[in-house]
């Protein structure tokens, strides 16, 4: 979850490198989106089905249990797309900002199945890496802002990065949660 969720007014500059995770959005190569986001989604649907007992379970008050990064990674997956096609076809534009704390707080992933998050992070993955194929090199370097709440001015690159960070960087999270959630070794 998002320690902050302040709103910005004007354009702020895009992360370089997640503090996090050490992610760094310049070293992903177009060549290699598509491969890297379905491995990590691949990975996260594994985790998802093989969770267990662990699956609902938040191990703190400041993580989200295994199925709600999933919904999250799901609907980033989506609101990514989303902001790629529209910046390849209008100039300039700003995508919709997606909310996820306030999707969190109302409840909107109370429904979520396990099975349903799985199938889901499987076929919007694969719908995300086949716009990216369909794209020319050219549109790459089109420009949007990334939305209203994180006035990030980016390229196509960027976000399609982007996607690739938050599946790697949730599935990295999700095997905390599983490591944190275990019992000690005797």
């Amino acid at each position: 979850m998002s320690p902050s969720r302040s709103r910005y007014i004007g354009s702020v500059s895009a992360p370089l490198t997640c503090d996090g995770c050490g992610f760094r959005w310049d070293d992903v190569r177009v060549e290699e989106m598509a491969a890297r986001l379905t491995v990590a989604s691949e990975r996260f649907v594994d985790v998802v089905r093989s969770a267990g007992p662990f699956l609902e379970v938040r191990p703190s008050p400041q993580r989200w249990s295994i199925l709600e990064y999933g919904s999250h990674f799901r609907d980033v997956l989506i609101s990514i797309r989303e902001r790629i096609i529209t910046a390849a076809i209008v100039d300039s534009p700003t995508g919709v900002a997606m909310n996820r704390d306030e999707r969190m707080d109302r409840g909107l992933y109370q429904h979520d199945t396990p099975a349903d998050v799985a199938l889901e992070l499987s076929v919007l993955t694969r719908l995300l890496t086949k716009t990216l194929a369909s794209l020319p090199e050219s549109a790459f370097s089109r420009t949007l802002t990334y939305s209203a709440a994180t006035p990030y001015e980016v390229t196509i690159h960027w976000a399609g990065a982007q996607a690739v960070h938050e599946a790697e960087h949730h599935l990295g999270d999700v095997h905390d949660n599983l490591k944190l959630l275990s019992p000690p070794p005797d």
